[in-house]
């Protein structure tokens, strides 16, 4: 092993240690017979299984076979270990703990009109139309705007109406390319008025007509 990749680890580990100091995890947040709260190294495994189902779902329909358990657990190893007070994945379980649905929030300098990125959002079928996706989004906004990030870009595929719907009722600005076209990019440049608008939309719709399923 090199000396570089010696020092680059070792600085990673150092930035690890310092955010878990810094961060104190909330407390868990009843939904209905739910429990919403910050996801930890623990919930790798469950985790990781409940992407491999929702995006194969989503994106891959019943016979199709996307990334592996294992190709997941990688991925999200390192996610979790650098989580902090606004890079964070929420998870929803049920009271025997097992995982229906998560969100993943970090801020992002991809574009300096964007202060953070939604990067994925999931809910197991049986669990959609309930109005979890969007208190699964209400709690990550508050996460972000108590962070000082104040707006915020998604992806999403253009041909997943239920998750575009969504968006745009929550607000979401369709963004267009150079030629004008949308390519599945939604932005909030105030995650204030978001919030409001996630309040009001909670106290006269209960149910939401559909949630997302989204990212990849």
């Amino acid at each position: 092993m090199s000396l570089g990749v010696r020092l680059r680890r070792l600085v990673r580990r150092f930035v690890r240690l310092a955010r878990s100091r810094r961060h104190v995890v909330p407390p868990s947040v009843a939904v209905g017979e739910l429990m919403l709260r910050e996801a930890t190294i623990d919930d790798l495994r469950p985790l990781a299984e409940l992407h491999v189902r929702t995006f194969n779902d989503t994106h891959l329909g019943p016979f199709g076979s996307g990334p592996t358990y294992a190709t997941r657990e990688w991925q999200w190893r390192e996610k979790l270990l650098e989580t902090d007070a606004t890079n964070f994945v929420l998870v929803l379980a049920t009271p025997a703990n097992e995982l229906v649905g998560f969100i993943w929030c970090h801020p992002t300098k991809d574009n300096p009109t964007w202060a953070a990125r939604l990067n994925k959002i999931y809910l197991l079928r049986e669990y959609q139309r309930r109005g979890l996706g969007r208190q699964m989004v209400a709690a990550a906004i508050e996460r972000l705007l108590d962070g000082s990030l104040t707006s915020m870009a998604l992806f999403t595929e253009v041909e997943n109406e239920a998750a575009c719907n969504f968006y745009e009722r929550l607000g979401g600005e369709r963004q267009l390319d150079e030629h004008g076209k949308f390519g599945g990019m939604y932005g909030w440049p105030d995650l204030r008025q978001l919030k409001s608008r996630l309040s009001q939309v909670s106290a006269v719709m209960p149910r939401a007509a559909t949630e997302p399923d989204d990212s990849s």
